[in-house]
Parts: C-alpha cells; sequence; structure tokens
C-alpha cells in the first residue's frame, strides 16, 4: 500500500512538473529558442575573445586557441555525423530532458577544465580532452536545439535565430566586460543555460504531421547539396580563420571579436526587422547571394592589401556568422515540412559545417608558414577560393533552387490547410474543398478524430483552425501567424478550445484526439 501511494505521488508530482512547463511555454513561447543564442554565445566567446585564457593573468601559447578549435570542432563533426546515421537511437538521447542536461553540464564542466589546463600547456592531454569533451556536449545541445526549431517553418526559424544572435552578442559582451573569473563562469555555463531555456519546451509529436513533404519531391538532392555547400563555405571560412589564428597574439582576439560580434549583431537586428515588417513577402533565398558576394570580397581584397590581414578576417567571419543563420533557418524548414528526421538534419548539416571549419582551419594553419612567405601565394589561394565558392553557389547551390524548395514546401502547407483547418471542405472564403465519388470529403482518422470533437466540443470556424494547429503541436506564435491573428487573439482562442474541450494543456488535446482516432 505504501509502494503505491509512494508511486502515485511520483506521478502526481511528475505531472505537476509537465503541467508546469507547459504553462511557461504557453505564456513565454519564444523563450526556448533563445536556447541557440545561449548556444552561439558559446561559441562567440571560444573562438572570437580571450576570456577562457586570459583568466588566471598567466601567459598561454598562441596555439591554445587553434588546439581547442580543432579538437572540439573534430569530436563536434564526428559526433553529429554518427548521430544522424543512428538517428533513432540519438533521438531518445536528444529528447531525454536529463540527458541533454546532464551532457550540456559536460560541456559547461569541460569548458572549465580547458580555461584551467590552458596556461600549462596547450598540448597536454588534459587540454586536449577537455576540448573534445566541449565539442561532444555541445553536439548534443545543438541537436537538442534542432528539435526545438523543427516544429516552426523557415520564415519563424528566420526571426527566432536572427533575435538568437541579437541575444547571443548581448551574452558575449556581458561576459567579456565582467571581472574575472566571474566572466569566464559565465561563459562556460552557457551550454547549460542553452538547455535551460529549452526546459519548457513541448516535445513534438512523435509521428510526423500529415502535410509533410517527401524530400524526394523537393529539388532533386536539395538536402545533399546543402550539406555540400554549407561543407564548401565552411572550409574557406575555415582557411582564413585558421590563418589568422596563427598571426595573431592570443590577446589580439577579443579586439577582432568585437568587432565581428557587433556587426553580426547589427546585421541580425537589420534582418530581424526587415523580415518583421515585410512579414510574408520576404523570401529567405533573397540572402544567398548577399551573403556570397560578401564572402568573395573577403578575399577578392587580398591583392589590395598584399596579403590576407585582419580585415579580410573579419569580413569572412561576419559572412560565415550570417551564412550560418540562414543555413539554420533552411535546415529548420526541411526538418520541419519534410519526412527527414530533424536528427538527420541536424546531424548532418551542423556536422557538416564543424566538419568544415576544421579542415579549413587546419588546411590554414599549415598553409600559414608558406602563405607568408609569399604574399602571391595568398594571392592565388584567395581567388581559387573565390572561384569554388561560385562554382558552389551557381551549380550546386544556387538561389532558384533554395527558392523552390520553400515554395514547395509552403505550398504544401497552404494545400494541406485548406483540407485541415476547414474541415468541412470549405476554404477560407467559401471554396469547396477535395471530395471523393460521393461528394464526401476526404478525411482521414486524424482528421475526423478533430472534425468529431469540433463538434462534439461547439468549437466556431476559427476555434477549429485552432484545434487543427494545436493538434499538430504547433506553437501559439505559430498559429497567430498562421491564422494572421495577433498573440493575445491566438492565445485566447487556445483558451476557449480548451476551455470546450475539457483540458487543460496541449498535451491533454492531442492525447483526447489520439484516443478519438483510435475509438473510430
Amino acid at each position: 500500500m505504501r509502494e503505491m501511494k509512494a508511486g502515485e505521488e511520483r506521478d502526481r508530482a511528475r505531472f505537476s512538473a509537465t503541467r508546469l512547463l507547459e504553462d511557461l511555454d504557453e505564456q513565454w513561447p519564444s523563450m526556448k529558442f533563445l536556447g541557440f543564442g545561449a548556444y552561439y554565445a558559446w561559441i562567440f566567446l571560444s573562438y572570437n575573445s580571450d576570456v577562457l585564457f586570459g583568466w588566471s593573468g598567466a601567459s598561454v601559447g598562441g596555439n591554445a586557441m587553434s588546439v581547442m578549435y580543432l579538437a572540439s570542432t573534430t569530436a563536434l563533426g564526428l559526433v553529429l555525423i554518427v548521430a544522424g546515421a543512428f538517428q533513432k537511437v540519438t533521438a531518445r538521447i536528444v529528447e531525454s530532458r536529463l540527458s541533454v542536461t546532464v551532457l550540456a553540464g559536460m560541456a559547461t564542466l569541460a569548458t572549465l577544465v580547458v580555461a584551467w589546463s590552458a596556461p600549462a600547456q596547450a598540448g597536454e592531454a588534459l587540454y586536449v580532452a577537455g576540448c573534445s569533451l566541449t565539442g561532444v556536449g555541445t553536439a548534443f545541445v545543438a541537436l537538442h536545439l534542432g528539435s526545438v526549431y523543427s516544429t516552426v517553418g523557415a520564415r519563424q526559424a528566420f526571426m527566432y535565430t536572427a533575435g538568437s544572435f541579437i541575444f547571443a552578442g548581448m551574452l558575449y559582451f556581458v561576459c567579456i566586460g565582467l571581472p574575472q573569473p566571474v566572466g569566464l563562469l559565465m561563459a562556460a555555463s552557457l551550454p547549460l543555460l542553452a538547455v535551460v531555456f529549452t526546459m519548457a519546451a513541448v516535445r513534438a509529436p512523435s509521428e510526423p504531421a500529415e502535410d509533410v513533404v517527401p524530400v524526394r519531391e523537393l529539388p532533386r538532392g536539395y538536402f545533399i547539396r546543402l550539406v555540400v555547400a554549407v561543407s564548401v563555405f565552411s572550409v574557406i571560412a575555415g582557411v582564413i580563420k585558421g590563418f589568422m589564428a596563427l598571426q595573431q597574439p592570443l590577446s589580439a582576439a577579443t579586439d577582432q571579436g568585437v568587432i565581428i560580434v557587433f556587426a553580426t549583431a547589427c546585421a541580425a537586428v537589420l534582418l530581424f526587422v526587415l523580415v518583421g515588417l515585410l512579414v510574408r513577402e520576404f523570401d529567405i533565398s533573397q540572402l544567398y547571394y548577399p551573403i556570397i558576394i560578401l564572402t568573395c570580397l573577403g578575399n577578392l581584397v587580398v591583392p589590395l592589401f598584399g596579403g590576407l590581414g585582419v580585415i579580410q578576417g573579419e569580413l569572412v567571419s561576419i559572412a560565415y556568422n550570417l551564412f550560418i543563420l540562414m543555413v539554420w533557418c533552411l535546415l529548420a524548414n526541411v526538418a520541419n515540412r519534410t519526412d527527414l528526421s530533424y536528427v538527420r538534419v541536424f546531424g548532418w548539416g551542423r556536422g557538416a559545417s564543424a566538419a568544415g571549419t576544421t579542415v579549413g582551419w587546419f588546411a590554414g594553419a599549415s598553409l600559414a608558414p608558406v602563405l607568408v612567405e609569399n604574399p602571391s601565394n595568398m594571392v592565388a589561394l584567395a581567388m581559387g577560393m573565390v572561384f569554388v565558392l561560385l562554382v558552389v553557389s551557381m551549380v550546386i547551390l544556387n538561389e532558384r533552387i533554395i527558392g523552390m524548395a520553400l515554395r514547395k514546401t509552403r505550398n504544401a502547407q497552404t494545400d494541406q490547410g485548406t483540407g485541415d483547418f476547414f474541415p468541412s471542405g470549405r476554404g477560407p472564403e467559401g471554396a469547396g474543398g477535395a471530395s471523393d465519388g460521393d461528394g464526401a470529403p476526404r478525411e482521414g482518422a486524424w482528421t475526423k478524430s478533430c472534425n468529431a470533437l469540433a463538434e462534439q466540443a461547439g468549437l466556431s470556424l476559427r476555434e477549429r483552425d485552432v484545434l487543427f494547429l494545436l493538434g499538430k503541436g504547433y506553437t501559439i506564435e505559430y498559429i497567430a501567424g498562421e491564422l494572421g491573428i495577433s498573440f493575445n487573439t491566438a492565445k485566447s482562442h487556445i483558451r476557449n478550445v480548451y476551455a470546450k474541450a475539457g483540458v487543460h494543456s496541449k498535451q491533454e488535446l492531442q492525447s483526447l484526439i489520439e484516443d478519438g482516432k483510435i475509438v473510430r
């Protein structure tokens, strides 16, 4: 009897905690997306500042950052690529709050180990092990963030990612402005903070939505093309970073990092405002060529300055950050709107970025002596990278292919909306819906369950729309944007749906729909 009571108390406590997290997610639906900002702030601070190396006042070798970058991103890339191959096992780890928190905590502790062991000697086993563990831990943080971003489409993902870059810039300047070792402790805690932000995220439905697009219906080889483009772009950015890391003292990393992070944050602010004002008219693919041009400029100015310098490094770094902003949105769109698993999408997409920058950094560091000895070699390398970048951006993955993929997923969602958001067979303007031979609308078991629940609860047409979107696991902000209503109006409709259906949370509503689906 005591064991039964203890079990009931544990279940009650677990249910209360789940309800609390769901309430937090409904009150602050955007909070979970800021986790990406905390994660990227850690990247900014690790490779664009001396926060990890300057806290003790002791001299640190100039190759300390290069060793950390190579060890950390090698581990990051390998873990992500393997995770994408074994997606089912990885998904169980990523979707466990406890497992991800432990791995994020490991990344935090490993960052502190790196900072503590750096003054001794960058080549020591403890230092390299700490660097590698940061890559392993942050790999699962990135996948966990990918699971959060896979719940929204490209445009929403773009808004959240731009906002996260702004947030990352704020965290960067706070950490470098704090006295040591407070700044170090805050910087090290960022992977853990990134996961904390996502704790309230309602888990996505285990089954894919009915309106997803088979990846084979996108432009031929779209996802592979995207991965290849990310790899090539990352290699080019890595070459510049690897070369510059050995040409400047570690103490100068913050001076250059301030410019890079500030410029990236300013660009993110402009894009955030631009997309927010233009609403649905903005096409993310339009950013592709401007980013490519900015990267090319970073290489084309080499002949003017007689070699690779600070300006080139800053231009390429800013362009690469903006490229990651765009790519993260494209990956979110693929994970959200196609039948590919988010683990594979973000595992191989982010893994390609990590692997590419690792190869590029190693190549840049290895070629540094030859390039410094003869400036003409720098010009030849820069022109070669521009040529490769142009070939990739025009042949393998161009703006037209990206635009076609975005339109395909967007049109599929709109078409499905006419059948699901208006289940009586009427479109928003009263147009007739698709029907079978005897005139009855074609409905799946899930749709029939939603229709029956809507009829039983006496929902209005707008509340039916909200019911269908809630049943698919979408957030309040997504529902507001999809239906063209304000956040508060969407929130009011959701409360009405919950009240009329006799439930108190999205999870209960989804369970009610599934129960109805089984009965029918």
